[in-house]
């Protein structure tokens, strides 16, 4: 397909200039006019779209051509979209607005595609069905609903709001845990170190001298000898553990056991309980606004939901409620908080059971970022204090050898 530029007349009498891929000339004319718009020139151009501005775009944009979609490129796509479908643009004018406007050749690749799509009559949706590692199941329901319903860009508004939201947590979650992580993966090569390389020397020093040594000097001695003499058993043993762990993550049932399991681990198994039911009250909140029912909902939620141990039991309830029990009744359970069911129960009481869900995801992303803020706060000084004593512990054992030994020379 060629590339076409054109000017273009709107009913107002606004002028209009942008580009388009068409089989011709003939077509690109008939594509605007369909779109409402008055034709005044056409022309081939053998610029692809957004290349005009290629050169004059900053090292940064052009940096990232290569980089993978994340989701900030998703938000920021819908929210576009929205604000140009509310100021009266038409779909295929706001994407084509929109690939230009991307910076990522990935992207463009998946909104051309797109674009292609919607000119060949098929409806929004379906064209994002056709990108599944894009665009999620539980955002194809959203836009097909807004569809029927005529309210596409506020349902997009809400997309790119609920991508954010979910980013964010994603963002907080891991930046409280790498600096525990990081501190205790420093900590396990600063006790390797002295295990292998820093006691056995000095063990063979203090050996050569004799002498009596402090308990705590012999047990450092003995434990580094056990580690060295034990080293090929210990990694054969830690390579098992890895694949077995492996192997059952990769398996249903497996990854199911070792997320309940995670559920329970103290501290970080509250902040995952947060994060999965503030997840499902915002997704469920939105797939109900947009129309949805509620057992169609539930099917498309459990989807969001990260932790297979409560996916399952959404799965469940959706079940229960087919067989006529009501929704706050299947939430009672272990894994999900007793809150869950009660503030549901009030939902289903005065029947405004989207705006409740909408409630519970904004108050557990709230204890999350309590959570969040209170775990970063206390991991710094635990595990100085935990690496601290494990140096401050090599440091007085072999300070005490060698004072036994100056004592013993005298």
């Amino acid at each position: 397909m060629a590339y076409f530029e054109y000017k273009a007349l709107r009913a107002s009498g606004e002028e209009v200039l942008g580009g388009l891929e068409a089989g011709s000339a003939e077509i690109a004319a008939s594509t605007l006019r369909e779109q409402g718009l008055f034709v005044v020139q056409v022309a081939e151009s053998h610029r692809q779209p957004g290349a005009a501005q290629g050169g004059k775009r900053r090292l940064i944009y052009r940096a990232s051509w290569l980089l993978p979609i994340v989701a900030r490129d998703r938000a920021m796509f819908f929210r576009q979209l929205s604000m140009m479908l509310q100021t009266g643009l038409t779909l295929l004018q706001g994407l084509e607005v929109c690939v230009r406007e991307s910076n990522k050749r990935s992207f463009r690749k998946v909104i051309q595609g797109m674009i292609d799509s919607v000119q060949g009559g098929s409806s929004f949706s379906s064209s994002l069905q056709a990108s599944p590692r894009v665009f999620s199941p539980v955002v194809v329901q959203m836009i097909e609903s807004a569809e029927a319903s005529g309210d596409l860009g506020l349902t997009m508004r809400r997309i790119a709001d609920r991508i954010e939201r979910r980013s964010e947590q994603i963002v907080k979650l891991v930046s409280a845990l790498f600096y525990p992580v990081f501190v205790m993966f420093v900590a396990t090569l600063v006790t390797l170190f002295l295990v292998y390389g820093v006691i056995p020397k000095f063990a063979t020093f203090i050996e050569a001298r004799g002498g009596e040594l402090p308990g705590s000097t012999r047990f450092l001695m003995d434990f580094s000898k056990a580690a060295i003499k034990y080293l090929p058993a210990l990694l054969v043993g830690l390579g098992v553990i890895l694949i077995l762990f492996v192997m059952a993550y990769r398996n249903a049932q497996g990854r199911l056991r070792i997320h309940r399991i995670l559920l329970d681990v103290p501290v970080i198994g509250g902040a995952l309980t947060y994060a999965a039911i503030s997840q499902f009250g915002f997704t469920l909140a939105n797939l109900l606004q947009s129309g949805l029912t509620l057992i169609d909902s539930l099917r498309i939620a459990a989807g969001a939901v990260g932790n297979d141990a409560i996916k399952k039991r959404v799965v469940d309830a959706r079940e229960r409620i087919v067989d006529g029990e009501s929704f706050s009744a299947t939430m009672d359970d272990i894994v999900i908080p007793p809150t869950v069911s009660q503030v549901i129960a009030i939902g289903e009481q005065t029947g405004d059971l989207g705006n409740v869900l909408d409630e519970i995801g904004e108050y557990y992303d709230q204890r999350l970022q309590a959570r969040i803020r209170w775990l970063s706060a206390v991991a710094e000084p635990v595990l100085i204090v935990v690496v601290g004593g494990m140096v401050g512990f090599v440091y007085f054992s072999f300070f005490m050898a060698v004072i036994n030994m100056t004592t013993a020379g005298r």
